[in-house]
């Protein structure tokens, strides 16, 4: 008698849908979550690069005075550009480099939103990232970082997008720069 009780309960699928309903929806409605804070953070990754290699191919082809409000200004673009809520920062920095000493220098750099300048004592942390060069031969360096904070809590942690890119000055041997104006002259 039990084991026909068995039996028939062992091949009763009746409520089989509503059972597999019950596990499967968790997953589903986990996995279409999952996929969007992924392809978000890919396109704010992306558009943070691409952001990044425009702020320096902007400045690359400056040839008269670069002041701080234009970088400043470049900064609320970049931020536009990766739809940031205003805690992306940049930093902007030209090198020089001695082939007879073998040595990197800093020119100038300048950093928005709290970010701290790059120094030449600081080259040696990133000496290895920077492309050959010749001697006396000056490049500009932009660095972006973009923290990321996912919507909702899928696994993936926030993380600080960081973005390195290199450009030669394109019509001059060198970008000048003033620090000394941080606000748009009135006219």
């Amino acid at each position: 008698m039990l084991t026909r009780q068995i039996r028939r309960f062992w091949k009763d699928d009746s409520a089989a849908v509503a059972m597999e309903t019950v596990l499967i929806t968790p997953v589903l409605v986990w996995t279409f979550i999952a996929s969007f804070v992924f392809f978000d953070a890919f396109r704010t990754y992306n558009s943070s690069i691409k952001a990044t290699y425009a702020v320096a191919d902007i400045v690359s082809r400056q040839t008269n005075m670069v002041y701080a409000y234009d970088i400043e200004g470049m900064a609320q673009i970049f931020e536009h550009l990766v739809r940031n809520n205003g805690d992306a920062r940049l930093r902007v920095t030209q090198i020089f480099y001695d082939g007879v000493n073998d040595r990197h220098t800093v020119d100038w750099s300048y950093g928005t939103n709290g970010e701290a300048r790059l120094f030449t004592s600081n080259m040696v942390d990133i000496e290895e990232l920077l492309p050959a060069m010749a001697h006396a031969e000056r490049v500009i360096l932009v660095q972006s970082f973009i923290p990321y904070q996912p919507i909702f809590n899928t696994g993936l942690d926030i993380i600080t997008f960081r973005n390195f890119t290199v450009t030669r000055p394109r019509y001059a041997g060198q970008v000048p720069f003033d620090a000394s104006q941080t606000a748009f002259p009135s006219s």
